[in-house]
């Protein structure tokens, strides 16, 4: 499964990078870099692929994404204006594994820094009191300068390392291939599947967007996301509606059609074989207030 290698530039005088991002898309690309990163949601919603999970992401989700872990993220503001953009806001912070180099990261007392650097391979979700205490060290992060950068860095890491309050994002088996040939393919069958979900999408188109047969695409596809395009598209599906149904404004059978269900059976068998609730069941649990 093959992203985009993104090049992260660093000021000549920090360590590592501290951005705030104010765009519709965030990143709209499958890509991946040999930092680590931590972002913070502040505003906006959308959808996120990290690895082989998908998820849609809201104001206050804070996650930690390894070295090399493939992901996008994409807002719901795709096509928004100049002027709607700015609701869409992220803390971001990128960091090289061995930045404050190798005899440090060595040290005994670091073993359990860099355990959460091998766990963060799998991406990882923080919440509760330890989302809204290391959010606000990040936002603190992005005010201060020289030593003091190291030190609140160390200290957020530290902070995530002995929470209880995470969750893996990827499966315990996924692996990711960097090879350059399947860049563009991979990108493809991405940005299709999210343009059309809510059309019924054909085996046979989706696999002559990549020139391949209908068998070899299959076969393809699940060796490198340890899925079926169908799963893949029926977890889209599901978290649109589930997007909708959070946000309350529509009813549940037009929910049903615009995340691309052909009827209301089939949208409650998926959508409690994903979510394990029934949509109603899942609206009055995220109802708004």
């Amino acid at each position: 499964m093959k992203p985009i290698l993104l090049k992260v530039d660093v000021a000549p005088e920090q360590s590592f990078k501290v951005r705030k991002n104010v765009n519709p898309l965030f990143y709209n690309q499958w890509h991946y870099h040999p930092e680590l990163e931590l972002t913070f949601i502040q505003k906006g919603s959308g959808i996120r692929f990290v690895g082989d999970n998908i998820g849609n992401f809201r104001e206050g989700d804070l996650i930690l994404l390894g070295a090399n872990l493939p992901h996008f993220w994409r807002s719901d503001e795709e096509g928004a204006d100049k002027e709607q953009a700015q609701s869409c806001q992220a803390l971001v912070v990128q960091f090289l594994p061995d930045f404050w180099g190798s005899p440090f990261m060595n040290l005994p007392e670091l073993a359990v820094v860099k355990e959460l650097f091998q766990k963060a391979k799998r991406g990882i979700r923080i919440t509760g009191e330890t989302q809204e205490e290391v959010s606000g060290l990040m936002q603190a992060l992005n005010t201060v300068s020289g030593l003091e950068r190291i030190l609140l860095l160390l200290r957020i890491l530290q902070t995530i390392a002995y929470s209880a309050q995470t969750d893996f994002l990827c499966s315990s088996g996924f692996h990711s291939s960097l090879s350059e040939a399947e860049t563009k393919r991979m990108a493809d069958i991405h940005t299709y599947t999210l343009a059309n979900f809510a059309s019924k999408i054909r085996l046979e188109e989706i696999a002559a967007l990549v020139h391949l047969t209908p068998n070899a695409f299959c076969r393809y596809f699940k060796s490198h996301t340890r899925k079926t395009y169908s799963q893949f598209l029926l977890e889209i599906r599901v978290g649109h509606a589930c997007k909708l149904l959070m946000e309350g404004k529509l009813p549940v059978g037009q929910i049903c059609l615009e995340s691309g269900f052909q009827n209301f059976s089939n949208f409650n068998r998926y959508f409690k074989a994903i979510t394990r609730l029934t949509p109603q069941q899942y609206q009055r649990l995220h109802r708004p207030g």
